[in-house]
């Protein structure tokens, strides 16, 4: 192979310049990829464009659940808090000693009875 005939002093300048002026014409005038003859390609260009849209969506849709199941487990969170406010809440109020400060705090006569109650058979 002949190394020579590629040399950068073999090549015609004049005729360089001559295509990088018509390549940068038929870039400026929107025909380029026409006068490559790319337009033969354009149904494999198109699959290739809806293969990387589907790609961008499946990944999108994953991304969204995961954002969706961390917010959720925060909001299980808040619940769990307070679900637990509530229980020592309700388990304060079921002591007879708070009943019975409830009751004389509403004016009631009933109190704790003294003994327990009698079965009747």
């Amino acid at each position: 192979m002949d190394l020579k005939k590629y040399s950068i002093r073999n090549i015609d300048w004049g005729k360089f310049a001559k295509t990088t002026k018509e390549v940068l014409v038929s870039i400026g005038q929107g025909n380029f990829l026409i006068r490559m003859g790319i337009h033969k390609l354009f149904p494999y260009i198109l699959v290739l464009f809806l293969l990387g849209m589907l790609n961008i969506v499946l990944n999108y849709v994953p991304e969204q659940a995961a954002l969706k199941v961390e917010k959720n487990n925060v909001e299980i969170e808040t619940l769990k808090i307070y679900h637990s406010h509530m229980n020592g809440e309700i388990v304060e109020l079921n002591r007879i000693s708070t009943i019975e400060q409830m009751l004389q705090e509403a004016g009631s006569e009933v109190k704790i009875p003294e003994k327990p109650a009698d079965r009747i058979r």
